[in-house]
């Protein structure tokens, strides 16, 4: 399957609209639609109802982007890999908080002490996506996941637990009676267990007025006095110590995030896992 025309599928895709994606591409239109029409020879389905107004998916189509996507950074993956500028090469990911705020130091001290080995690792993923097709797919050495599901290939080893706390910048908001419908409340899923913990305290179908799946978004609102909402201690902490943001005391037991190291068992004595390892600070050693 030629790559040309997996990235012209993704393309159009993007912008359902073949004169923009050729734009993109920067080719010619009838370009896009031979490159379209050769990959629904090869895969024997139309992938796009189009006519001289509208594009869009048919339902091969939709079921087919994720392969493509995924042919596509495999294609990439595989370049990098076969490069002769460094010996290694590993690919990790995870959430971005995860990354931001308990591993970059360790990033860059592994870097200094592997320069001969390259680093990628990635975020903002679905958590689904890391271990249904990052892991068994190869694409992926190592995925840092909160509540992984248990899975025959895979093997997993605790990294850290995290409490998750519920914070305000107001100094005042310590003595607040705590009201989860209020506008100024902003709404972060961090995952099971917090997700089934927070469904207890509201009422059923309940909806934020204000939610966000970004933790630096989150934690930029928090500052400027705008909302109050949950975070990781280890988020908090640093500006709890520094009086910017107060921790809100509620009356139930605090759920605790438990973050994963997983990665295919057939690959655990490879190289790949075992440097992604000691980049997270776990003995590869241990069991």
């Amino acid at each position: 399957m030629d790559q040309s025309h997996l990235e012209a599928f993704i393309a159009v895709c993007q912008t359902l609209n073949f004169t923009t994606a050729a734009k993109h591409l920067h080719i010619s239109q009838s370009a896009v639609t031979a490159r379209i029409r050769a990959l629904e020879q090869s895969v024997g389905k139309r992938l796009f109802d189009r006519d001289n107004r509208t594009v869009s998916l048919t339902r091969s189509g939709v079921a087919f982007l994720p392969y493509a996507e995924r042919m596509l950074q495999l294609i990439e993956e595989s370049k990098i890999s076969l490069s002769e500028q460094y010996r290694e090469h590993i690919v990790m990911s995870g959430p971005g908080s995860v990354w931001h705020c308990r591993y970059l130091n360790r990033i860059l001290e592994f870097r200094n002490k592997y320069p001969h080995v390259a680093v990628k690792f990635l975020s903002y993923i679905d958590p689904g996506y890391m271990i249904r097709d990052l892991l068994l797919d190869g694409t992926a050495n190592l995925a840092i996941k909160l509540d992984p599901p248990n899975h025959p290939s895979i093997s997993k080893r605790l990294l850290f637990e995290d409490e998750i706390i519920l914070v305000s910048a107001d100094e005042a908001s310590q003595c607040w009676e705590v009201d989860f419908s209020a506008q100024t409340y902003c709404h972060i899923d961090w995952g099971n267990p917090f997700t089934e913990w927070f469904t207890s305290l509201v009422e059923p179908g309940f909806i934020p007025a204000l939610q966000t799946d970004h933790s630096s978004t989150m934690l930029t609102m928090l500052l400027n006095h705008s909302v109050f909402g949950f975070l990781p201690r280890s988020i908090a902490d640093p500006y709890l110590q520094s009086s910017k943001l107060y921790q809100i005391p509620l009356s139930v037991e605090l759920p605790i995030l438990k973050g994963y190291a997983c990665y295919l068992t057939e690959k655990r004595e490879q190289s790949h896992v075992r440097l992604a390892l000691e980049l997270l600070g776990v003995d590869a050693n241990s069991s």
